[in-house]
Formats: structure tokens, sequence, C-alpha cells
């Protein structure tokens, strides 16, 4: 299997001040391809530090993909260093990328500095990938006394993935990759540990080529990635269809999903398939569902509003929740959430509401109701159902997963009740 290497420069990553996504981005578009990623490497922004590190690690790996370093201020050396280390001559201005950066600088009504005319400037070496979304070209070195594949891309996420598919292309006509079939089961509700026992005999009995990985996120839960390396596309894909359907046989309905759906892809389709609307009311998640729905294009078909209710003022004053029942049983109760429910629901005449009200730390709790504790209710015609949880985590944590709970359980009351 081709190895590749990560290489992101700049003293932001190396201090904490921004987190690196761009190495898990290229990772997960490599491997589509059948490349590795050995080896992932975070750098300051040090010409001589730069330089030494790309000689190293040219000489290990094939592909080495270097983000970061390439903007228009005195820290931004990457240009530099590329230019010493491929001992190239002098860079030249590429027109096609100065024509995007006037277009940019047009749009966003600012004159076209010396600076922005500089990110034009690129190594007669390389060859240019154009950033379209930036001003900071990509660039291509095939270093012919390695025998290695040297990519340089911009460290803004938004911009570094535009670049990547002509990454990829570069590497599939450059090297013979090795093919890799997968298919990923999403699943909610159990934990890893959990999953893993109920999944033990079927695991077991998996054929050597498959390889399964768990990949857990709060958010989403647990993916279920099964891998075939090499071999016939059509027979490797029947291979992992068999052993997936008995996976769905063994899950039932902690499975929602495949690939790369969401628990809200998955209910906007359920509800857009039967024309159905929904509505929030939410205390200790602070909006956040809202935001999960809101986030996806097309939401304003299905999700008609949402009330962040924090107070106890704001429950009664704004869905109408009777004042004894948070006197008699608190805000964080079963009978508070499903009043909440009803009220969105009425409030915003919509199908079908959920509620949240817990306690998400780190103060707040008590011995009854200790932090990470969770009501959660869904209304319907002529129904209200709740349910309570209780996590362990931090408060972000907590609200990450409160979120997502809420989202998976009215997933399975629309199952239930067939919409």
């Amino acid at each position: 299997m081709i190895e590749a290497c990560i290489c992101t420069i700049g003293d932001e990553i190396l201090i904490g001040q921004i987190v690196d996504t761009n190495s898990a981005y290229i990772s997960r578009e490599l491997n589509k391809l059948g490349v590795k990623v050995s080896s992932i490497i975070s750098i300051g922004d040090n010409i001589q530090e730069i330089i030494n590190t790309l000689e190293d690690i040219t000489e290990k790996y094939p592909i080495v993909i270097t983000t970061g370093g390439l903007g228009p201020t005195k820290d931004d050396i990457t240009k530099n260093a590329l230019l010493k280390l491929t001992r190239s001559d002098e860079m030249y201005l590429n027109n096609e990328q100065l024509g995007v950066i006037k277009d940019i600088c047009k749009k966003r009504g600012i004159e076209l500095s010396d600076l922005n005319r500089d990110q034009a400037l690129v190594p007669k070496s390389c060859s240019v990938l154009i950033n379209r979304k930036g001003t900071a070209p990509g660039m291509f070195f095939k270093i012919s006394s390695k025998e290695t594949l040297l990519f340089s891309l911009p460290g803004v996420p938004y911009e570094m993935e535009s670049l990547v598919p002509q990454v990829c292309e570069l590497i599939v006509n450059n090297l013979k990759t090795e093919q890799i079939t997968h298919k990923t089961i999403v699943t909610f509700g159990v934990a890893e540990s959990m999953l893993a026992t109920i999944l033990n005999d079927w695991e077991s009995s998996l054929p050597p080529q498959i390889r399964l990985a768990y990949l857990p996120n709060p958010a989403i839960g647990i993916r279920l990635r099964m891998s075939v390396y090499g071999g016939d596309k059509s027979e490797s894909t029947a291979l992992i269809n068999r052993y997936s359907s008995e996976l769905y046989g063994i899950l039932g309905d902690i499975i929602y999903g495949e690939s790369d759906d969401t628990l809200e892809s998955t209910l906007f389709k359920t509800l857009i398939d039967e024309g159905k609307t929904l509505s929030v009311a939410e205390s200790c998640t602070g909006g956040r569902i809202s935001s999960i729905l809101t986030s996806k294009s097309g939401s304003s078909g299905i999700f008609k509003g949402g009330a962040v209710v924090y107070s106890n003022e704001s429950k009664i004053s704004i869905l109408g929740v009777n004042s004894k029942i948070i006197e008699s049983y608190g805000a964080v109760s079963k009978e508070c959430a499903e009043e909440m429910a009803i009220g969105a629901r009425e409030v915003f005449k919509t199908d079908y509401a959920i509620s949240a009200t817990g306690v998400a730390g780190p103060t707040g709790g008590t011995p009854e109701k200790p932090v990470g504790t969770i009501w959660i209710a869904v209304a319907g015609e002529g129904f209200v159902v709740s349910k309570k949880n209780i996590f362990a985590g931090d408060r972000e944590r907590n609200i990450i997963r409160f979120s997502s709970e809420a989202l998976n359980y009215l997933r399975l009351v629309l199952k239930i009740s067939k919409v």
C-alpha cells in the first residue's frame, strides 16, 4: 500500500491556537484512493526547519502533502522553503491565479496590493493548482531524484478542501494505487464497548480480508467501517454487502444510516417524505438542536421554529408550561419536558415537536438530578412520550450528546409511530 506523510506548517498549530482539521480531511480522501497516511507532522514557521523536515520526509514517503504557510504575511514562508528545497532558480507570476486574486479583491472592494499580487508568484519547477476559493495557489512538485510527489496546499480548510480533488487526480495519474472497497454503517444509542460486545461473534466470523473499524463521534454516533483492500471490486462489494446485511439483522434500529448519513439528514428524509413539520423547545441545549437542523439546506420546508427557554419564566410565558409543574417536579423532569414539547407544537403549529431540559454542568446538579441528566420529550398528534438519560461528561460534551440524543429519540419515535 502506498504511504503518505502530511506536514502541517504554522506556529498557530503548535501553540494550540487552532486545531488541525486539514490532516483528517486529507487522510480520509487519500484512504479512498488506497493511500495510507503513515505520519502526520506539525512544524513551526521556521524556514530551515521546514527545509530540513521536508528533506527528511521526501526521502521516506512517495507522497508528501503540506498545508499552511502560503499566505501574504512575513511568517508565511513555505513557498520560499520549497524554492530552496527543490533548487528552483526563480519564481514566475502565474496569470491565471493572479486573475482569481484580482476578482476576489474586486468583490471585496479592496485595491490589489503588492502582497496580494505576490501570492501568484510560484516556483518555475512546480505545477500550479489554481485556488478559486482564495489567493494562495497550491503547488505540485515531482522530485524525480527521490521519486516523490510533493504537494503544497493553503492552510485555510475550505480552500484546501477545494484543491484536494486535483491532488487525488495527480496521485492516480502518477502512481499505481491499491483499490479499496469501503462500506460504512452508522449507529447511535449504544456505547462502543457495548457495541463491540454485541458484535463479538459476528466480528469473529469476518473473513480475514475484511477489516472492521469502530469510529466513535459524540454528535454522530459510532460508524462501523468495513474495508477490503485490493481484489476485484465487484467481488469485494458482494462480500461486504453479505456481512453488512447480517449487521442489520443484529443491530436493528441501532443503525440509522450509511456512509455520510447524519441523524438530522435521516430525520429530514423521513419528514420530507411524509410532508410533516417539526419544532423544538430547548433549555439545556441552548439552541444547538435548532442550529443542527437549520444547518441543512432546505430545512425551512420542515423546521418551523424553535424556542430557547432557559429560565423557568420563559418556559411558562412562551410555551405555557404550568408553573405548578415546575414547582412540584422541577424544570428537569418528565412532566416539564412533556409540557415543553406540547407547548412548542402548539406555538409553532407543527406536526411534531421535541424538547430537551437537563443539567449540562458543571454546576446545578443534585443527588437526585446529577450533572448529565437530560429529559427529552416528543409530542405529536394525540400523544407525547419522554425519556431520561444520564451522561458523564463536561458541559460542552453533555450539550453535544443531549442534542444528538434528542434527534435520535425523535427518529425512533417516528419509526415506531410510522409517521
